[in-house]
């Protein structure tokens, strides 16, 4: 399938969702509830035919990933309302052409467009506007632009912002609070570990575990005393934040408390403090895990049985064993990936049932786990997979398996090699970055011909490998085909190509976009949706405001039945749950890509987001939060959220499948 081109945009829904999403206008009564910032109601703005028509161009241009005339408009336009459209338009395309333009709208007279310029900022993570943004920081009145400009240092003021962040850190707004812990976990600034140890303290909780999330993300061990308080805390955010801390920042001498938190009343805490465990190879804790493999909540189970194979107990043989007959996939999958790391090739005859049991995403993440495990049975059963056609989510697997065992490239490479011209394209991908890791300089010629595939997204993915297999064989070939790729369509392609021949990876040329499906944008917008599944009803508010495009492509395909009898393939405990899979293992969509649509949505409890395998390739698939996830923040279009039934996303396992999803 090929990526469907642009078409016209419905004008009066584009308006409204254009002016809302600007945070221009209130949003309907459909959505309100999922606002996720409160701010006094302006005045209503009435455009005219002109201002209209403008509004248009400026939505269309964003579509189309096109900045002519917008910084223009930016400077020009004497609605701020327009100019506040703009502004966000320019963040969504992320061009680094245009972070003077917004720096200078930092100083705009309305609030409006300063907040849109300063999120905008955010988007485009260019270092370049840090100065502007600190000296916004310096003289921001308006709370909420405040809060953007915060938000921004994180992404793009890198070290200089610092100083900014411990004062915001202190200051008496609570959101500024909150948004400085979580600008300080992006910039990962270890100068701001004691001040968030001191919002540790804070008596709002919503900061506190903002502290604890950053204090993990940076990773300092300095701040492990105040994480260690916070396992302790009285709300149940906090104390599984700081449980995931402890394991990221490595302390060792909080394995007492996280034995303890084993047996929190939340399944959440008990969850992240299995994960600590394990990141910690806490091996003389590690019995402490194998109750929790019995957990009457299928996510701790499964965190446990990840756990057991990173601390690699000999113990856990017989509780692991045991757990292969665990009734939540995931649980098997990580149970036999643990006994692969404990057992090498002696656990292999135990785990190959799961290799055609399991559903195809944990099929093809556990044959990889073969990779690194010596032993000729191991060795026999990938290269035996690799070459099986009629299974591509094993095939796939199974060669970036090989790509692990450097030792016995003899046998592997005869195998990959073929499978450069393999019909499904996830093993072509596979086998070229195997080929690339295992040093084939032969395959140059084969691996550099695939930078000429086109007409499909797929196609996309395959010159995306084929530069990453390029960048490590560094030969002369390789090196000059990865020039030629430096013009590629695809931003991806080209930044690997950059890497590869030593540039920085922003120094990519500014091309055109590839054609991007584009919605109609109707005037009465789909604002809920019912998920139906194997384990329950999900009710989800849709936010056409913030997200109008990706919000009618969900509604578009609900209404084809595309998504019903579809599993939900991918799980990871306590983050996400994903759907939209035709294939079933997470290389599959709908034939064409949209266009991102990056907003001020936090990623919470029950957010819905669209996945991606970079900028502007989301089409079918799309996730919902099981946490808080401010890593995804900005990053992934977020067009919604639970209303009800997220008792049965907790339940969700790989596998279980959508009857149907209507929406309204």
């Amino acid at each position: 399938m090929t990526r469907l081109p642009a078409v016209s945009i419905a004008l009066a829904g584009l308006v409204g969702c254009a002016l809302l999403a600007a945070g221009l206008v209130e949003p309907t009564a459909a959505f309100a509830a999922a606002k996720s910032t409160k701010r006094a109601a302006p005045a209503p703005f009435r455009p005219t035919p002109a201002q209209r028509d403008r509004l248009r161009e400026i939505t269309t241009r964003e579509g189309a990933r096109d900045t002519t005339d917008l910084a223009r408009w930016l400077a020009e336009d004497t609605a701020p309302e327009i100019r506040a459209a703009v502004a966000r338009s320019l963040g969504r395309i992320q061009n680094r052409g245009s972070v003077p333009a917004l720096s200078r709208a930092l100083s705009d007279p309305a609030s409006s467009v300063r907040h849109q310029a300063a999120f905008a900022l955010g988007l485009v993570a260019d270092s370049t506007a840090g100065p502007a943004l600190l000296r916004r920081f310096d003289v921001e009145t308006d709370p909420s632009t405040r809060v953007a400009v915060i938000g921004a240092l994180g992404d793009a003021g890198r070290k200089p912002a610092g100083p900014a962040l411990i004062r915001a850190l202190r200051a008496k707004d609570p959101a500024e609070r909150q948004a400085a812990a979580l600008a300080a976990a992006r910039l990962r600034d270890s100068t701001v570990v004691d001040a968030l140890a001191s919002a540790s303290r804070d008596a709002t909780p919503d900061v506190r575990w903002r502290a604890a999330y950053a204090l993990g993300r940076i990773g300092d061990r300095t701040g492990a005393s105040a994480l260690r308080r916070l396992s302790e805390d009285k709300s149940e955010i906090v104390r599984y934040h700081a449980a995931r801390a402890l394991g990221e920042v490595g302390d060792s001498s909080a394995t007492p408390r996280l034995v303890a938190l084993l047996h929190d009343s939340s399944w959440r805490v008990r969850t992240h403090a299995a994960q600590a465990l394990g990141a910690l190879r806490a091996r003389k804790d590690a019995r402490s895990l194998y109750p929790v493999l019995r957990d009457a909540h299928a996510h701790p189970r499964w965190q446990a049985a990840i756990a057991l194979g990173l601390i690699q107990d000999p113990g856990a043989v017989g509780p692991l064993t045991e757990a292969l007959k665990d009734s939540a996939s995931g649980v098997v999958q990580a149970a036999a990936a643990s006994l692969l790391a404990i057992q090498g090739d002696a656990a292999v005859t135990k785990i190959v049932p799961a290799l055609d049991l399991l559903p195809g995403f944990l099929r093809s993440g556990l044959i990889e786990q073969l990779g690194p495990v010596p032993g000729p049975l191991a060795l026999s059963i990938l290269t035996a997979r690799a070459a099986d056609s009629t299974d591509a989510p094993l095939a796939a697997g199974a060669a970036t398996a090989l790509s692990k065992r450097p030792a016995d490239r003899v046998r592997s490479l005869p195998v990959l090699r073929p499978l450069l011209a393999a019909r499904d394209f996830t093993v072509v991908c596979s086998a070229a970055e195997a080929l690339g890791a295992l040093g084939d300089s032969s395959s140059v010629p084969a691996i550099a011909a695939l930078l000429r595939r086109s007409g499909s997204p797929e196609d996309g993915d395959v010159r995306a490998s084929a530069a990453t297999a390029l960048a490590a064989l560094k030969t002369p070939e390789a090196l000059a085909a990865l020039r030629g790729a430096r013009s590629d369509p695809e931003r991806r392609v080209r930044e690997t190509a950059a890497t590869g021949l030593g540039l920085p990876a922003d120094s990519v040329a500014a091309l055109p976009a590839p054609p991007l499906r584009v919605e109609a944008i109707p005037e009465n917008p789909a604002t809920a949706a019912v998920v139906e599944t194997e384990r329950g009803t999900i009710r989800i508010a849709l936010d056409p405001g913030r997200a109008p495009r990706t919000v009618e492509n969900f509604a578009r395909l609900a209404r084809s039945g595309y998504f019903d009898g579809l599993a939900f393939h991918r799980v990871v405990p306590d983050f996400v749950i994903q759907d939209g899979c035709p294939r079933g293992d997470g290389w599959g969509g709908p034939g064409y890509a949209i266009p991102c649509e990056y907003n001020d949505r936090p990623y919470e409890v029950g957010t819905v987001g669209m996945a991606l395998s970079g900028k502007d390739t989301g089409g079918s698939q799309w996730f919902v939060t099981l946490a808080p996830a401010p890593r995804l923040d900005g990053r992934y279009t977020a067009f919604g959220s639970v209303t009800s039934g997220m008792d049965v996303v907790e339940r969700i396992m790989p596998g279980d499948r959508i009857l149907r999803v209507t929406v309204r």
